[in-house]
């Protein structure tokens, strides 16, 4: 569930059998996306609140341009399997990673055009868990299914460990700056 920052009551909920949307504070919902998976993860862009991101398992993952109304497939994407993490860069709007079960870490550096398999240096590089972005500085970070945590200074071109080994981790948390 990910409730939409610009407007109040407005909220989207991922869940077995698609994405649904309401606009008055779930009083009543629609369904925006009917997906064949379970809807494992929804992002809005820090830098667009229009545009969203859902990851599916076995349906592919997927973008909205027009605040969920209207949802379209990354064809270049595979959809046999599971992806189970979307993130935006919050530094560098055109930056956006996934990662899935059998396909590791792909990263896209056009907003989606086209997307680069960025699982070389990561153990066990088919079990990409979660993806985040570090809003200070745009580190990528991976997590891979019970493998700990790698981290990367450069958009997934080279990795590094990063700790946490035997660890799945479910969400990430940025302080601000401010809060430092």
């Amino acid at each position: 569930i990910k409730v939409d920052r610009t407007k109040a009551g407005r909220v989207l909920a991922g869940c077995e059998s698609g994405i649904y949307l309401t606009e008055n504070g779930a009083k009543s919902w629609k369904r925006v996306l009917p997906a064949k998976a379970t809807v494992n993860e929804l992002q809005q862009s820090p830098h667009d609140p229009k545009v969203w991101l859902a990851a599916t398992q076995n349906d592919g993952v997927f973008i909205s341009r027009n605040g969920g109304l209207k949802w379209t497939r990354f064809e270049s994407l595979s959809s046999d399997r599971s992806w189970y993490s979307v993130t935006f860069d919050p530094t560098n709007p055109q930056r956006l990673a996934t990662g899935g079960w059998a396909y590791g870490l792909r990263t896209s550096e056009d907003g989606g055009a086209t997307w680069v398999d960025r699982s070389a240096g990561l153990a066990q590089p088919e079990r990409v868990f979660k993806v985040s972005v570090d809003p200070d500085n745009g580190r990528l970070y991976a997590n891979l299914f019970r493998n700990g945590l790698f981290v990367s200074d450069d958009f997934g071109r080279t990795w590094r460990r990063d700790g946490l080994e035997g660890a799945t981790i479910y969400t990430f948390a940025y302080l601000s700056k401010a809060a430092k």
